[in-house]
């Protein structure tokens, strides 16, 4: 028995507008998503624009912030350098009137005298201007020796001739004390004698007791020596704290008295040298022990 197998027959209308609708929908999708391309391609274009718009008007922003910066920088440094300017030239009238009257033979409030103004302006003979202490307690600046015409203040109860010559050094900057001393055990004498009232650095003095006001041991001179003093070896310190201990005995005409302390260390006594200043001493200035207040050390400026 043969079957005979179906040919292919052309498409009947009903295929036919079924690809013209199948056509048509491809189409119509394609249609859309180029006109949605076309927008995002918009979009895209008008969010750049707005970007570099943005940018440009931060940049106008930071150039107009640092004009007005630069603007207000200059105002500043004007009026600063105008106020400098008015204050040197008051400071260097106060100064002319002080000199004049300092010459004149005037005691004038010491806290009342700059000192910067009496290192760079002051003109008076000498070049040197006294710090005293009256009867009141007050502290008075005068050309050294010059006797006040209108009696204030009462008497003079200190002036610089009374002091000993460690108190006088020790006003000194180190500056000045390097150029003023001969030798070196002196200059560190008076850098020494700087550190006893001076709580708030290292405790280079020991609190004494049984007559004694403070105390400073060789050992304790030669470690800060050390540390303050470049390039000195341990043996040149020791050599030095030895030498020091004297000079400030010397310096302070014997007000300051050196002796010898015991030191146990490592369970073995030794004996040290040390400075004392006694509870007697009698130091030109300053008040004695039990005294109350105390008043600054005279001084001479120049």
């Amino acid at each position: 028995m043969t079957t005979d197998t179906p040919t292919d027959e052309s498409q009947t209308p009903a295929d036919e507008q079924l690809d013209e609708l199948i056509d048509q929908r491809i189409q119509e999708a394609t249609a859309d998503l180029r006109e949605q391309i076309a927008d995002l391609e918009a979009e895209v274009t008008e969010l750049r624009d707005e970007l570099s718009q943005e940018r440009e008007a931060r940049r106008e922003a930071e150039t107009r912030l640092t004009d007005i910066e630069e603007t207000v920088e200059g105002e500043h440094d004007a009026r600063l350098n105008a106020l400098e300017a008015k204050a040197n030239g008051t400071r260097s009238m106060i100064a002319e009137l002080q000199s004049r009257e300092l010459e004149k033979g005037a005691h004038l409030a010491y806290e009342n005298v700059e000192p910067n103004i009496m290192d760079e302006l002051l003109d008076v003979d000498g070049e040197r201007v006294e710090r005293i202490t009256k009867d009141d307690g007050n502290h008075y600046a005068r050309l050294p020796g010059e006797e006040d015409a209108l009696n204030r203040g009462g008497a003079v109860a200190h002036s610089t001739a009374d002091l000993l010559p460690i108190q006088r050094l020790a006003r000194y900057d180190d500056e000045m004390l390097a150029s003023v001393t001969n030798r070196k055990p002196d200059e560190l004498a008076a850098k020494a004698w700087r550190e006893r009232d001076d709580s708030g650095r290292y405790q280079l003095w020991t609190s004494g007791s049984s007559g004694w006001r403070v105390y400073l041991k060789s050992s304790d001179l030669a470690d800060w020596i050390r540390a303050n003093e470049e390039g000195v070896s341990k043996n040149y310190a020791q050599e030095l704290a030895r030498r020091t201990l004297d000079a400030m005995a010397e310096l302070s005409k014997h007000r300051l008295i050196t002796t010898q302390k015991k030191r146990t260390t490592d369970g073995l006594t030794y004996k040290e040298n040390v400075v004392v200043l006694t509870e007697e001493a009698d130091l030109p200035g300053e008040p004695s022990l039990g005294d109350a207040g105390s008043p600054a050390t005279d001084e001479v400026a120049g």
